[in-house]
């Protein structure tokens, strides 16, 4: 036979197929049982591949000496009469060689499945291997039937890993320095791969507007028919948090009933079902993710509203197990803060549990290996002396993985531990703490595998942080210390966390630097605030300086004061002469003996953060919007201010006197907690 372009493509095809291992090591081993029947489902989302592994399928097949029938659904009606033709050549038939059934694009024959498995499937050879690929997985008939089920094969599909994209990119040209950047937009999907690819081959760069017209067409091949508005609401809602249950997904709509929708969802092939819910694949999440923000970003902050409020009413729960996955949750709104995320998987499980006696030697060992003899040292010491200050992390099998002990400084005396004495040197500069208050000292955190790196452990000890910064009573300042500060720098930077160059310490030659707290400055509700509104997109302000208090005054100067300032809030000549200058609430953003133009701007930035609390939460919004307009960013008059944001002046004088309550009744507690 004369070669063929159809020859040289399948060539081709062979010569870039990237990666599926596993699976292929599957089907050689059904194809070397000679005489036994397979039914494999080969399964994932569009562009995942499937179409591609079936090829490799038929093409091994065809070399181990089978006969291959291809169909592909997309070229035959939808009916049981078309498929029983395209399959008639092995119907009660004797074939010479093994026949294997490759049917492609199998979603679209879902209403001849039960024709297939009843009553074509049963009478082709007995040593038949059908190969079916589709969006979803087996049906339950297949699943359910003591026959078919013995010889089921289900074959999910997952995206490339990075090794086996960086291969694939590089057969198909991309250059080693673009490939990183292309990984990390695509996460190993072959069909964003293949795009990303031709991108590059034409341009020989990946640029931003390049990545949106990846996702977009990504998009359109993912969610070709969405039933109608309540369900694309329903996968941008779902896309926005970590895992989603009927519970959150009826907070995040808004309803009562949100049961068909979840239902509807669950079905998705891009949809998988875990312990703890739902979860969409990244990639179709990040897309969903940025094109609501793009096209209707009010919905999307109400999105995020929801779920964050959702998780918060819930942190009063007792369980410590239902706390970490809330933390876990809320961590992952804050899309700056998953690289620092590597929750645990349904397949090793771990859990936060209180340190047990018999925890001691593994974890001393630990410091030990990752710190040094001296720090080994004091872990033991406060293991014995602190025990209920530890809680580590467990897999299944009960090991500790990992521990974070959580020192309450007040209480630990006279002791030589150097980062305790560090601490203290910081803490001389911090307001005493007053009666049923208590500072932490967090004076190690590790993962006994791989210390301080990113980590599934790692990831439950955060969580504890969180919870112990918000459930705390009484919580004054918290300090914890690094290893290796770099690697979590901006990590501090977004969660509020201040270096603290006087509390570092050293330990066996290695140096801790520490970061601290004051929540009675920046308490648990401004923090989680401050937190959303980067979360939104907005930009973080630098974290304040932490300096003595000064005056105190009572209750109605201080509203008095604060009402006037914020008046006065575009007049700096005038908030030079304004009490709040020496409230404690100021005394702390400034040095004491600082300049006046430095305590008059300590006092604008507390007004306006102040004030940003209101643009949180999409209910209070338009509080927000007068009370910029009319004092932060000012129109000539109120009611110009009114006339610009289109409200009655009515409508708008009552907003606004709400609005300096709010954030007057802000600034006293803030005032008290200083």
């Amino acid at each position: 036979m004369p070669p063929t372009l159809a020859g040289r493509l399948d060539e081709r095809r062979a010569r870039t197929f990237v990666g599926r291992e596993a699976e292929l090591e599957v089907f050689a081993a059904l194809l070397a049982r000679a005489d036994d029947p397979a039914v494999v489902v080969v399964h994932g989302p569009a562009g995942v591949g499937k179409s591609a592994l079936l090829v490799e399928f038929g093409r091994r097949a065809e070399a181990a000496g089978a006969e291959c029938v291809r169909i592909d659904a997309r070229d035959l009606p939808p009916t049981a009469e078309a498929l029983e033709f395209r399959l008639s050549g092995l119907l009660d038939a004797e074939p010479a060689r093994r026949p294997v059934v490759l049917i492609d694009t199998y979603e679209l024959l879902a209403d001849v499945d039960v024709v297939l498995r009843e009553q074509l499937a049963p009478r082709f050879p007995a040593e038949t291997v059908l190969v079916m690929a589709g969006q979803h997985p087996p049906a339950t008939g297949w699943r359910l039937d003591a026959g078919w089920s013995a010889l089921l094969q289900p074959m999910p599909l997952r995206n490339l890993t990075r090794h086996e994209s960086s291969t694939y990119l590089t057969l198909r040209g991309v250059p080693d320095e673009v490939q990183a950047d292309a990984f990390a937009l695509t996460h190993g999907h072959p069909m964003a791969l293949a795009l990303v690819g031709q991108i590059v081959r034409q341009k020989g760069v990946l640029a931003e507007a390049d990545s949106a017209d990846v996702i977009r067409a990504l998009l359109d091949r993912l969610l070709p028919s969405v039933p109608g508005r309540a369900h694309r609401e329903a996968l941008e809602a779902a896309a926005h948090v970590r895992t989603v249950n009927e519970a959150l997904l009826g907070t995040l709509l808004d309803t009562d009933d949100p049961g068909a929708l979840f239902d509807w969802l669950r079905a998705l092939p891009f949809v998988e079902a875990g312990a703890t819910g739902l979860h969409l694949h990244d990639l179709v999440r990040e897309g969903l993710v940025a094109d609501l923000r793009w096209r209707h970003p009010e919905r999307s902050a109400t999105v995020h509203d929801r779920a964050r409020q959702f998780y918060l009413d819930r942190m009063g729960v007792g369980d410590p197990a239902v706390q970490v996955g809330l933390m876990l949750d809320l961590i992952y709104l804050h899309p700056r803060l998953r690289v620092f995320l590597q929750p645990p998987t349904d397949d090793a499980p771990l859990f936060l549990d209180a340190a047990r006696s018999e925890d001691a030697a593994g974890l001393v060992a630990a410091v030990r290996r990752h710190e040094g003899e001296r720090s080994a040292h004091w872990a033991a010491h406060w293991l014995d002396q602190h025990l209920t200050a530890w809680r580590v992390v467990r897999g299944r099998d009960g090991v500790a993985q990992g521990a974070v002990c959580l020192l309450p400084l007040e209480q630990l005396g006279e002791v030589a531990d150097p980062a305790v004495r560090a601490a203290r040197v910081e803490l001389a500069g911090h307001p005493p703490l007053r009666p049923g208050e208590t500072n932490t000292l967090i004076r190690f955190w590790f993962a006994t595998a791989d210390h301080q790196a990113v980590s599934a452990v790692q990831s439950l000890i955060a969580t504890q942080f969180a919870r112990h910064f918000l459930t705390t009573p009484g919580l004054a300042v918290t300090l914890m210390s690094f290893a290796h500060p770099h690697e979590w720098e901006a990590f501090c930077a977004y969660a509020d966390q201040r270096r603290a160059p006087a509390a570092d310490f050293d330990v066996d030659g290695l140096r801790f630097a520490s970061f601290v707290h004051d929540w009675r400055i920046a308490t648990a509700a401004a923090w989680v605030a401050r937190l959303s509104l980067q979360e939104l997109g907005a930009d973080e302000t630098a974290a304040p300086a932490i300096h003595a208090r000064t005056l105190v005054l009572d209750e109605q100067e201080f509203a008095t004061a604060a009402r006037q300032a914020i008046k006065d809030y575009t007049r700096p000549d005038r908030l030079r002469h304004s009490a709040l200058l020496g409230s404690r609430l100021v005394a702390t953003r400034s040095a004491a003996d600082g300049a006046a133009a430095e305590r008059v701007d300590a006092l604008k930035t507390v007004l306006k953060d102040a004030a940003e609390t209101l643009a949180v939460a999409a209910r209070d919004r338009r509080l927000h919007r007068v009370i910029v307009r009319a004092y932060l960013a000012p129109a000539p008059t109120l009611e110009r201010a009114a006339e610009v944001l289109d409200m009655p002046y009515s409508t708008f004088r009552r907003l606004l006197g709400t609005a300096l309550d709010r954030v007057v009744a802000l600034l006293w507690q803030q005032e008290l907690d200083s």
